[in-house]
């Protein structure tokens, strides 16, 4: 089911439109663009309402505003007759039943996504704001958010809430259920966007590379969302964080004992980096991803450690090692 709905509405999308401390506020407080509108145009509302005995002209109406989804293409028979299934799929009907009910409105998302922008654009003034569209995509929970630059496509189906029984009739795990909620929009949305500002070295793939990148990514959210939850925005429960913030000197002299911070070694760097129940080595009640949340400590440390270091030369310093030395981030073992 999700390769067809890609096909439709992700793949021309791309296409189309490319051409626990808090952040320090002097690093928001710069001159920029004044506070602008964002439109959210509702993709499945438009789609789910066209008469289906008049699909093509249906789909030549909303054209104009959803070239995003529909590519210069659509009129092509075979592509209005993959539109029809992906409109006729059942479990596609039944996701978009279950979306429009949870969200008849979306003026939560509009605020939250002018407040985080407002603040990015202070830092990035020359970033336009994007064109952000709501849809369906089928449960596709490799890319929640499809983002380029000028569009922001926000698949809503991912988020209706953990005690939605489609997710678990997918065979999709309770530990990524629980992140879909309604209040992990915007995290997820605004975890987008920092990590197509993130400067990479291609030849840097240690552990500490990419713990760093992530430490970044969440930083970003420290200041586009300062009022949103640590938890949030990592995607933990609040007892997994807590239980970070007891643990993090254990995490930290595991990492040493095992030598993981130099290593490129995917078996042993994707057990603390990749989304799991638990990071192996660990007890259970441990989150996933402990790479990423002492990434995000290090940053943070860094940043506190260096005033004058601005949010965008954070992004584009790719010297992973400088960061961390420059942080003096060493908790102590519990």
């Amino acid at each position: 089911m999700q390769n067809s709905i890609l096909s439709i509405v992700l793949t021309t999308a791309i296409l189309a439109s490319c051409n626990s401390k808090k952040a320090n506020n002097q690093r928001v407080s710069t001159p920029g663009t004044p506070r602008e509108e964002i439109v959210i145009h509702r993709y499945e509302k438009a789609l789910f309402t066209i008469d289906q005995r008049n699909l093509k002209a249906g789909l030549k109406n909303i054209y104009p505003e959803y070239a995003f989804f529909l590519g210069k293409e659509w009129e092509d028979t075979m592509n209005v007759l993959r539109i029809y299934n992906y409109m006729n799929d059942p479990n596609i009907r039944e996701l978009y039943k279950l979306e429009a009910a949870k969200f008849p409105d979306v003026g939560f998302l509009k605020k939250g996504l002018e407040d985080a922008y407002s603040l990015y654009r202070k830092i990035y003034p020359e970033k336009p704001l994007p064109k952000v569209y709501t849809y369906i995509s089928g449960l596709d929970i490799d890319r929640p958010i499809v983002f380029a630059d000028t569009a922001m496509a926000v698949s809503m189906d991912l988020f209706l809430g953990s005690d939605v029984i489609a997710y678990a009739k997918a065979g999709i795990p309770e530990y990524k259920i629980e992140r879909f909620t309604s209040d992990h929009i915007l995290p997820v949305c605004m975890l987008t966007v920092a990590k197509s500002l993130i400067s990479t070295d291609e030849n840097k793939m240690t552990l500490l590379d990419q713990m760093v990148a992530a430490g970044k990514a969440l930083y970003f959210l420290d200041v586009t969302l300062p009022e949103v939850k640590d938890e949030d925005k990592i995607g933990y429960s609040a007892a997994q964080m807590e239980w970070c913030k007891r643990n993090d000197g254990n995490i930290w002299s595991f990492l040493i004992a095992n030598q993981l911070f130099y290593s490129s070694d995917p078996r042993a760097t994707g057990k603390l980096i990749v989304d799991a129940p638990f990071t192996s080595g660990f007890v259970t009640e441990s989150p996933g991803r402990l790479g990423e949340w002492i990434g995000w400590q290090i940053v943070r440390a860094y940043m506190e450690e260096n005033p004058s270091t601005s949010l965008r030369d954070l992004m584009e310093n790719t010297d992973a090692q400088s960061i961390l030395k420059g942080s003096n981030y060493k908790p102590s073992k519990s």
